[in-house]
């Protein structure tokens, strides 16, 4: 046995989350620079500006991080003097604003706190920094040893988002659950394995209980309950069940097919451009489960998506089945499903879409 160390990161929610800023923060220092994107930053902005006026805490500047989550904008960041003067980093923003402010934390040895202004994906709370191109091609994964030193939601903030990044963050979230369950399937897992494939449930569970109301808030710009919720699971759980579930042993449960079918499917000229990955990870999760056989829960994943207008047919997403088998080879060959309970085929590919042609 070898040692590992699991660090889950700590949050903070509520309508005035960003209070909490100088008791979380304060002994990692004094000066914080805020990187972040120019939309978000500007959601953010007085509300943090209020967290620390008469605290410890300074907040040097806010500085967009650019277009895109590259290595390139991450070293613009990185030499600039007022962030290397910076004992901290604000992290304001989505997706790609976070993983910038990440990849400049690790370069420069600071801690980071996670401002997500969305709720359309985990990047707040996870380890994982998705590294694109700057022309907008994905690059790579970067692996972190830890995570956000806390996370903070600003509930209202969140409501006040436009709702089509929470509509997309719900099918991108329960795909955890519906891909790692089968991932992992019939496995004796050690304990922080067995703890996030269990917890992957709760990926799932809140989106169809409360998805439809959480959306129908958004849209009213109310912060409720049911959004808060849902805000929860597809910022907190599905983060920190990634981090309990990423490859250990040449073992990888945090994919499955409906992300490989997603990557295979960029492949064709313009679908990365036309196309929100949340929306098609979550139609994918209909094609994963009729390959499996799992008749009831398909039926119950496709009305909850027709609730929600989640596509539940591929010309719903423009793919027609020609198109599909061209790049059937690429979700095979996708490491979401290297590790998987039985083979795949692409047979089995094609079978499964025609019923959902």
């Amino acid at each position: 046995m070898t040692n590992y160390s699991i660090i889950i990161p700590s949050y903070t929610v509520g309508p005035e989350a960003y209070k909490e800023v100088p008791v979380r923060c304060a002994r990692y220092g004094k000066c914080a620079v805020v990187i972040g994107g120019q939309k978000a930053m500007a959601a953010a902005k007085e509300k943090l500006l209020e967290a620390v006026e008469g605290s410890s805490i300074s907040i040097a500047d806010f500085i967009v991080y650019g277009m895109e989550a590259t290595f390139e904008n991450a070293a613009v960041m990185e030499a600039n003097p007022v962030v290397q003067e910076a004992d901290m980093i604000f992290a304001v923003g989505g997706g790609k604003a976070t993983d910038t402010a990440k990849l400049v934390a690790l370069h420069l040895n600071k801690p980071y706190f996670a401002f997500p202004t969305l709720a359309s994906n985990c990047a707040a709370s996870s380890s994982v920094a998705i590294i694109y191109n700057p022309d907008g091609s994905f690059r790579e994964f970067v692996h972190f040893l830890d995570s956000a030193a806390h996370v903070f939601i600003d509930t209202d903030i969140i409501a006040r988002a436009p709702s089509e990044y929470l509509w997309a963050g719900i099918g991108d979230t329960y795909a955890k659950y519906y891909e790692v369950s089968i991932s992992a399937r019939d496995e004796i897992l050690e304990h922080f394995l067995a703890m996030g494939v269990n917890m992957s449930r709760m990926c799932m569970e809140p989106l169809v209980n409360f998805g439809e109301k959480a959306l129908a808030d958004n849209r009213a710009g109310i912060a409720s309950y049911e959004l808060e919720q849902c805000a929860l699971t597809i910022i907190i759980t599905t983060g920190w069940v990634s981090m309990l579930v990423t490859r250990r042993h040449n073992m990888l449960y945090n994919g499955g097919i409906a992300h490989a079918l997603f990557y295979a499917l960029c492949d064709l000229p313009g679908f990365d451009e036309t196309h929100i990955h949340g929306v098609v990870v979550g139609f994918g999760c209909l094609l994963q489960l009729v390959i499996d056989g799992d008749e009831e829960e398909y039926v119950k994943l496709r009305e909850f998506n027709r609730r929600i207008g989640l596509p539940v047919t591929f010309s719903e997403i423009g793919i027609t089945l020609d198109q599909l088998e061209s790049v059937t080879d690429r979700i095979l060959a996708d490491e979401d499903v290297e590790h998987y309970p039985y083979p795949l085929t692409k047979e089995m590919i094609m079978k499964a879409a025609e019923r959902l042609a």
